[in-house]
């Protein structure tokens, strides 16, 4: 049998990855990553921002981290970050190793 030097990679990493870093691994942009994991069911868009669908949301698969900030004219807003987790790389790994099979 032989060893998927990507899975064995993301095995032995602790680190939460944003989609822009796990798809530079795969060699896609981030844009195409978010498309297939849209149409793989796995996450869709609101609101400008991509949210996992629910059947997934409580699985572990990613981070969601909120950052305060003030606009130029004042305003306070928040900035909202998605960042896969070890299982949630697993996941792609499997979409994409089963997307190109």
């Amino acid at each position: 049998m032989s060893k998927d030097p990507q899975l064995e990679h993301i095995m032995a990493s602790t680190q939460t990855m944003t989609t822009t870093a796990v798809a530079r691994e795969y060699g896609m942009t981030a844009r195409k990553l978010n498309q297939l994991l849209e149409s793989a069911g796995v996450q869709r868009k609101v609101n400008k921002n991509w949210e996992l669908c629910t059947a997934h949301q409580k699985r572990g698969l990613v981070t969601i981290n909120e950052y305060p900030f003030m606009h130029k004219g004042g305003q306070l807003d928040a900035a909202i970050t998605m960042k896969w987790t070890q299982i949630g790389r697993l996941l792609i790994h499997d979409i994409i190793h089963n997307h190109s099979n």
